[in-house]
Protein backbone atom coordinates (compact mmCIF):
# COMPACT_ATOMS: atom_id res chain seq x y z
CA UNK A 1 0.00 0.00 0.00
CA UNK A 2 2.72 2.63 1.17
CA UNK A 3 4.58 1.66 -2.55
CA UNK A 4 1.24 2.56 -4.34
CA UNK A 5 0.87 5.57 -2.67
CA UNK A 6 4.75 7.19 -2.53
CA UNK A 7 4.39 5.81 -6.42
CA UNK A 8 0.93 7.87 -7.15
CA UNK A 9 2.55 10.78 -5.75
CA UNK A 10 5.71 10.32 -7.68
CA UNK A 11 3.75 10.09 -10.71
CA UNK A 12 1.59 13.01 -9.95
CA UNK A 13 4.52 15.20 -9.04
CA UNK A 14 6.66 14.41 -12.29
CA UNK A 15 2.91 15.40 -14.27
CA UNK A 16 3.34 18.42 -12.07
CA UNK A 17 6.49 19.29 -13.03
CA UNK A 18 5.81 18.46 -16.59
CA UNK A 19 2.87 21.62 -16.74
CA UNK A 20 5.09 23.73 -14.93
CA UNK A 21 7.57 23.56 -18.09
CA UNK A 22 4.48 23.72 -20.16
CA UNK A 23 3.57 26.58 -19.17
CA UNK A 24 6.97 28.46 -18.14
CA UNK A 25 7.41 27.72 -22.50
CA UNK A 26 4.28 29.27 -23.24
CA UNK A 27 5.16 32.31 -21.10
CA UNK A 28 8.43 32.81 -22.43
CA UNK A 29 7.01 32.20 -26.38
CA UNK A 30 4.11 34.54 -24.66
CA UNK A 31 6.76 37.59 -23.39
CA UNK A 32 8.64 36.92 -26.48
CA UNK A 33 6.09 38.14 -28.99
CA UNK A 34 4.29 40.63 -27.00
CA UNK A 35 7.70 42.01 -26.92
CA UNK A 36 8.28 41.70 -30.60
CA UNK A 37 5.17 43.34 -31.28
CA UNK A 38 5.88 46.22 -29.08
CA UNK A 39 9.05 46.45 -30.29
CA UNK A 40 7.85 46.98 -33.73
CA UNK A 41 5.15 49.40 -32.78
CA UNK A 42 7.26 51.36 -31.07
CA UNK A 43 9.72 51.41 -34.02
CA UNK A 44 6.90 52.27 -36.45
CA UNK A 45 5.74 55.52 -34.68
CA UNK A 46 9.45 56.80 -33.55
CA UNK A 47 9.50 56.66 -37.54
CA UNK A 48 6.30 57.97 -38.95
CA UNK A 49 6.61 60.84 -35.55
CA UNK A 50 10.09 61.57 -37.14
CA UNK A 51 9.30 61.60 -40.68
CA UNK A 52 5.95 64.38 -39.88
CA UNK A 53 8.12 66.37 -37.66
CA UNK A 54 10.17 66.97 -41.08
CA UNK A 55 7.20 67.82 -43.21
CA UNK A 56 5.47 69.85 -40.65
CA UNK A 57 8.95 71.91 -40.04
CA UNK A 58 9.04 72.85 -44.38
CA UNK A 59 5.28 73.86 -44.23
CA UNK A 60 4.03 77.00 -43.81
CA UNK A 61 0.05 77.09 -43.73
CA UNK A 62 -1.20 76.14 -40.56
CA UNK A 63 -4.40 74.53 -42.80
CA UNK A 64 -1.74 72.54 -44.05
CA UNK A 65 0.00 71.48 -41.04
CA UNK A 66 -3.60 70.50 -39.36
CA UNK A 67 -3.94 68.45 -42.78
CA UNK A 68 -0.90 66.89 -41.93
CA UNK A 69 -1.32 66.31 -38.19
CA UNK A 70 -5.29 64.44 -39.56
CA UNK A 71 -3.60 62.35 -41.82
CA UNK A 72 -1.21 61.19 -39.39
CA UNK A 73 -3.30 60.21 -36.43
CA UNK A 74 -5.85 58.09 -39.00
CA UNK A 75 -2.43 56.09 -40.43
CA UNK A 76 -1.17 55.46 -36.54
CA UNK A 77 -4.49 54.98 -35.13
CA UNK A 78 -5.05 52.11 -37.29
CA UNK A 79 -1.37 50.77 -36.70
CA UNK A 80 -2.06 50.42 -32.95
CA UNK A 81 -5.48 49.14 -33.61
CA UNK A 82 -3.78 46.62 -35.61
CA UNK A 83 -0.99 45.97 -32.66
CA UNK A 84 -3.68 45.57 -30.63
CA UNK A 85 -5.67 43.01 -31.93
CA UNK A 86 -2.46 41.19 -32.72
CA UNK A 87 -1.64 41.53 -29.00
CA UNK A 88 -5.15 40.00 -28.11
CA UNK A 89 -4.68 37.02 -30.32
CA UNK A 90 -1.35 36.05 -28.94
CA UNK A 91 -3.02 36.21 -25.47
CA UNK A 92 -5.93 34.32 -27.02
CA UNK A 93 -4.02 31.21 -28.19
CA UNK A 94 -2.17 31.52 -24.67
CA UNK A 95 -5.21 31.01 -23.05
CA UNK A 96 -5.98 27.99 -25.24
CA UNK A 97 -2.83 26.38 -24.33
CA UNK A 98 -3.10 27.34 -20.61
CA UNK A 99 -6.31 25.64 -21.04
CA UNK A 100 -4.74 22.68 -22.63
CA UNK A 101 -2.27 22.25 -19.23
CA UNK A 102 -4.91 22.08 -17.48
CA UNK A 103 -7.22 19.78 -18.85
CA UNK A 104 -4.74 17.56 -19.31
CA UNK A 105 -3.36 17.08 -15.45
CA UNK A 106 -6.75 16.91 -14.67
CA UNK A 107 -7.08 14.31 -16.54
CA UNK A 108 -4.41 13.23 -15.44
CA UNK A 109 -4.61 13.41 -11.43
CA UNK A 110 -8.40 11.99 -12.24
CA UNK A 111 -6.91 8.72 -13.97
CA UNK A 112 -3.98 8.65 -11.36
CA UNK A 113 -6.79 8.50 -8.38
CA UNK A 114 -8.96 5.75 -10.35
CA UNK A 115 -5.96 3.58 -10.84
CA UNK A 116 -4.95 4.41 -7.16
CA UNK A 117 -8.33 3.36 -5.92
CA UNK A 118 -8.73 0.00 -8.45
CA UNK A 119 -5.45 -1.14 -6.91
CA UNK A 120 -7.27 -0.67 -3.51
CA UNK A 121 -10.45 -2.47 -4.21
CA UNK A 122 -8.14 -5.63 -5.99
CA UNK A 123 -5.70 -5.62 -2.73
CA UNK A 124 -9.74 -5.50 -0.30
CA UNK A 125 -11.21 -8.33 -2.46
Amino acid sequence: MTAELFETLNTLTAQTLENWRKLGETNLKIGERLLKEQVELTTALVEAATGHAQEIATTKDMKDVAALQTEFVQGYSKKLMDSSRSCADILAEAGKVYNQVFEAGVKAAGDNFAGTKAAKGKKAA
